[in-house]
């Protein structure tokens, strides 16, 4: 089979490789379909790591995947073969403290694709526990099952933060992964929805799925748009999804005073500042997300259930071949690039 290897910064080659073989009993063998293109691909593309976590020979890259059912073990129950499947990319221990708390993104001992040193999904077959798989709906395209993976995220941070219905939200970055908890939190009932964005293709994707203000970053300033149309007040919660210094700063002083600022951002350098004032006078709650649990099948029910068009977020499909080209899109923002996803 073929498969995508990152064997150097910016250096990206194909490989074939032998087929992986099922040998436990719930095993199921999956040809990959379609991967998409995440914000931490492009940075251990970049720079070759992620904080301490870093490429040390080579490794296949990504962890949004969707595919079908081959072949099943003899303990597998919830799959056949022809099944449109997602992949659930964390392999978890099940038996550590954060496990047996329902706290599988945060095991220690976690087997997450695509990260130093667990080889990713750019291989046209992978081997999963049925545990770790989502049946698609048949009406599902491959693009619906990449989706669920950051949408899940989206979902899980919301989740955290305790959102409630009627509250006010600013997200500072409309990538996937802002327009993920911007779809969570218009669905879970936010009164006043703000985005700010440095591109305009993403903030007009931001209005289609229900944002109230957008605020194009070059123009204008999140902060001071915020406190001038809520009456100095701020919002309940602010969600930072773009990973830089500006908007890790920009999430806190957008949110109210004892309100709560929710970060996803990676940010290069590996270093997350705020002014120590405007957080400790707020006495804001700073959350931070660390993937998602159990948020998968719900985000999935979402794409299912909303007449909002979510799966628009892939505005950019790749073959195999062109997965270099794909990174370097993405890493420069081009031709309104929002998500990418390789057919393999």
């Amino acid at each position: 089979m073929k498969a995508v290897y990152l064997i150097a910064r910016k250096k990206i080659v194909i490989e074939e490789i032998p087929e992986p073989k099922m040998t436990r009993d719930d095993d199921v063998l999956v040809r990959v379909r379609s991967v998409g293109i995440c914000g931490s691909d492009i940075h251990y593309y970049l720079e070759g790591r992620i904080g301490n976590q870093v490429v040390q020979n080579k490794i296949i890259l990504g962890h949004e995947a969707a595919g079908d059912v081959v072949d099943t073990g003899c303990a597998v129950t919830r799959f056949r073969p022809g099944d449109k499947v997602a992949i659930e990319p964390g392999l978890s221990c099940g038996r550590c403290e954060q496990c047996i708390k329902g706290k599988p993104n945060l095991c220690p001992n976690v087997l997450f694709f695509g990260t130093p040193p667990v080889d990713g999904v750019l291989r046209q077959f992978i081997v999963m526990p049925q545990t770790h798989l989502f049946p698609l709906p048949q009406e599902f395209s491959y693009n619906e099952g990449v989706l669920s993976e950051p949408l899940a995220i989206g979902l899980y941070g919301v989740k955290l933060a305790g959102m409630s219905v009627g509250d006010e939200v600013a997200i500072v970055g409309a990538g996937p992964i802002g327009l993920s908890v911007l779809f969570s939190v218009k669905m879970a009932g936010a009164k006043r929805i703000f985005v700010s964005d440095l591109y305009q293709p993403r903030l007009e994707m931001a209005e289609k799925l229900g944002a109230d203000r957008l605020v194009l970053a070059s123009d204008e300033d999140i902060v001071k748009v915020v406190k001038q149309e809520t009456n100095t007040r701020g919002v309940d919660i602010s969600f930072e999804a773009a990973g830089k210094q500006e908007t890790f700063k920009q999430s806190a002083s957008v949110a109210r005073i004892g309100g709560k600022a929710v970060i996803y951002g990676i940010p290069a350098e590996d270093k997350i500042e705020f002014d120590a004032s405007v957080v400790r006078r707020k006495e804001l709650q700073i959350i931070n997300v660390r993937r998602s649990a159990h948020t998968t099948q719900l985000a999935l029910d979402m794409i299912k259930n909303s007449s909002l068009p979510f799966v628009k977020l892939v505005t950019h499909t790749f073959n195999i071949e062109d997965t270099e080209e794909a990174l370097k899109l993405v890493a420069e923002y081009r031709d309104g690039v929002i998500k990418a996803v390789i057919q393999l």
